[in-house]
């Protein structure tokens, strides 16, 4: 099975291949209309057990490149003062590990991997030269633009299709790397050993997730992240937890919800295979992140391996679609947060919003399904925010989109019964949402290329366009109160 049955991209993430692999077994069988559900056996035999074997077997290269990177880098500067030599080897590494990973993956594919990268160091090293406050800019400009070329006029559909996730991360470093050394304030500007470690780090060039270069280069501290029980317990954790989503995803899901009359229940279905999907991936990424050694933190002198892609109880049991936003890609929101919305600000908060989601769109390919569900998202949580912010503000309450700090001015509590009401009822018109737009995702024979505009109208239509009219009502009542 080649990669497209793994991954596609970071915040909107598609299973392909094995997503299809329950009908391919063909486990659903019809007589007329009734369904034939398999005995739980008959699942296992034909669906689980083949599914994790084959991830094991297609993840397993990468697991045991990241844990040889881990072990160089310990082996180089452990013990010892580190010197511009050892850092350099650690880089190399660390990148020679990565360019070994994505041609195991992609193949020749990756050459245009490769291109992205050595235009944005050059562009880098130029601007930082030529007018330093304007590199990030004048980068994340140029990262579009080959983005752009790529995708409409270099790359088959399906090609793009595969590597555009690592694209995605790759884009997402060398613009913030950009942005850190646009401030005059900042001395470093990376030498090609750092850069090449850092853009083609094998922990997260694959998977991701994003890191900053200031979080990678604790790649050279490995001495003070040693392979201790919290490092083995967050390995155990992401390992898991990324099958138990996997099995969900491709088997489980389809398996406990049947094909029904009330087309919801088979909207909120297909929706919830995809986000399990995105939570297998998410949880490959942290494992093959703290494999590399990377994503750990220092408190009152203790390593925690406490990194996080995504937190699926708070997008499957949501308070409101802010909160699934900020929860379904940790890494990307800080990212998109830092990057666009801060520098965006300026110009207004729903400005800035939308060339958020604008940003996030274009990182993921000129895709019409993804801009239209990112675009939707953008109104949604924006009319969320603003009509539970009036009503927070009307009754006094800790209903806003947001939780309330335990000691916020409200006078009505979480604890408030009518708080509690109101507030179930918001997380339920999120659920709503989430199966409206999750719809999207489904495994249909576009799915190697990306979904056209048709595809994403036609799923919509079929449900009437109801969540748009609910999100118009929702902003008409905020206007009228």
């Amino acid at each position: 099975m080649d990669m497209e049955a793994y991954y596609s991209d970071m915040e909107n993430l598609d299973e392909d291949e094995l997503m299809n692999y329950f009908e391919q077994e063909e486990m659903y069988n019809y007589d007329d209309t009734v369904y034939q559900q398999p005995p739980l056996w008959q699942l296992l035999d034909t669906c689980v057990l083949p599914v994790i074997q084959q991830t094991i077997t297609t993840v397993l290269p990468l697991a045991v490149a990241c844990i040889v990177s881990k072990l160089v880098a310990s082996l180089t500067v452990e013990g010892r003062s580190e010197t511009t030599i050892q850092r350099s080897v650690v880089h190399f590494s660390s990148g020679l590990f990565g360019l070994s990973i994505l041609y195991n993956f992609f193949h020749s594919t990756m050459l245009y991997l490769l291109i992205t990268a050595g235009l944005g160091y050059l562009v880098i090293t130029i601007t930082v030269f030529k007018c330093r406050p304007l590199c990030g800019i004048c980068v994340s400009a140029s990262v579009v633009l080959i983005i752009i070329l790529l995708e409409l006029f270099i790359v088959d559909s399906a090609s793009w299709h595969k590597v555009r996730g690592s694209q995605m991360i790759m884009s997402m470093k060398i613009i913030s790397l950009a942005f850190d050394v646009s401030d005059p304030a900042v001395s470093f500007l990376p030498d090609i050993w750092q850069y090449h470690g850092y853009v083609f780090n094998v922990g997260t060039v694959i998977f991701g997730p994003w890191i900053s270069f200031h979080q990678y280069c604790t790649i050279t501290q490995q001495s003070v992240r040693p392979m201790n029980l919290h490092w083995l317990f967050k390995l155990t954790k992401s390992i898991l937890s990324a099958l138990i989503c996997l099995v969900m995803s491709t088997c489980a899901v389809g398996w406990l919800i049947q094909d029904h009359h009330w087309k919801w229940l088979t909207a909120y279905r297909d929706a919830m295979s995809f986000r399990f999907s995105h939570y297998f991936v998410s949880y490959l990424s942290t494992l093959s992140l703290t494999l590399n050694g990377l994503g750990s933190t220092h408190v009152n002198g203790e390593v925690l391996w406490d990194f996080d892609v995504t937190r699926p109880a708070y997008i499957e049991v949501p308070r409101s679609l802010v909160e699934t936003v900020s929860n379904w890609n940790i890494p990307m929101h800080n990212w998109l947060k830092n990057y666009v919305f801060k520098i965006a600000r300026p110009l207004g908060n729903f400005v800035a919003v939308l060339l958020t989601y604008a940003a996030s769109s274009l990182l993921h390919g000129l895709n019409f399904q993804l801009a239209a569900v990112l675009l939707s998202l953008a109104f949604y949580s924006y009319i969320e925010h603003v009509f539970r912010q009036k009503l927070a503000k009307i009754y006094d309450a800790c209903i806003l989109a947001k939780k309330c700090k335990d000691n916020c001015s409200h006078s009505a509590k979480w604890n408030n019964p009518y708080v509690l009401i109101t507030n179930l009822a918001f997380g339920l018109l999120s659920i709503f949402h989430l199966a409206y737009l999750g719809l999207m995702f489904d495994s249909s024979s576009q799915e190697e290329k990306g979904y056209d505009m048709r595809h994403t109208l036609d799923k919509w239509s079929s449900l009437g366009f109801l969540s748009h009219w609910v999100a118009s009502g929702t902003f008409l009542f905020h206007l009228l109160i």
